[in-house]
């Protein structure tokens, strides 16, 4: 069934849904609205009465999920002039042609100068420069966050097993109980601070596998304003594509 909720000149749809399963009204939403879920013991008129009370929650959310959409990265061309990020600062893209067999990737007098070979069809040549200024990307970032891992676990005394670099879409880190790393390789975009703050995150799972008051004291020992690089990869993350 669909339903309207409005508050001042804002009108959204939203669908209610009654499951055997649920014990509890949940509310979410997506791309193609939003969906609430209720027991299957609920009439409408109690499930519509609490939609209403959540509505102002509901429409904070409705809002910001769209604007997060606006902002979503658009797919790139690798072609001269693109802007990419690299440790915080935004470098343009300079494709050479060249008759050289290999593709090589430098940054250099402030651009990310890529020289590939003369004569690709457009497709071909995109992919070449996109795959190999990943492997540049991963290379970088595995050299930085080896080296932040290596400055922090010493302070915090832990001791690191292996570390992984992955694509990830949503996460930025992740521990394992064998002291096994994950980070996201896209982290070396972003400014050297939000890196140290990935890389203590992680570390401080070591200590504590858990997101209690006691694990964020350790990372507050070490990244005093953490709040701060929370929020900055809340905003910004969606910016560090590739």
């Amino acid at each position: 069934m669909i339903f309207k909720l409005i508050i001042d000149t804002t009108a959204i749809s939203y669908s209610i849904r009654k499951s055997h399963r649920a014990k509890y009204v949940s509310i979410s939403i997506s791309e193609d609205g939003v969906h609430v879920v209720a027991p299957i013991s609920m009439n409408d008129t109690e499930i519509i009465s609490l939609v209403e009370k959540k509505r102002h929650w509901i429409i904070n959310k409705y809002e910001n999920y769209h604007q997060r959409l606006l902002q979503l990265p658009v797919e790139r061309e690798f072609i001269s002039g693109e802007k990419l990020l690299f440790k915080g600062d935004s470098y343009p893209l300079k494709v050479i042609e060249s008759k050289g067999r290999f593709t090589n990737v430098n940054l250099t007098d402030g651009q990310l100068l890529v020289e590939i070979k003369v004569g690709l069809p457009f497709d071909i040549r995109r992919e070449e420069i996109r795959r190999h200024l990943e492997k540049w990307y991963i290379r970088e970032a595995r050299e930085l966050i080896l080296e932040r891992l290596e400055f922090f676990s010493g302070i915090i005394g832990v001791k690191v097993n292996n570390v992984r670099l992955k694509n990830q879409k949503t996460r930025w880190g992740s521990c394992s109980q064998k002291g096994n790393l994950n980070f996201n390789w896209k982290l070396v975009m972003a400014p050297l601070e939000i890196v140290d703050y990935v890389v203590v995150h992680e570390l401080c799972h070591l200590k504590q596998m858990n997101h209690s008051a006691r694990f964020w004291l350790l990372v507050e020992n070490q990244i005093r304003d953490y709040r701060k690089m929370r929020k900055w990869l809340k905003e910004n993350g969606a910016k560090l594509y590739f």
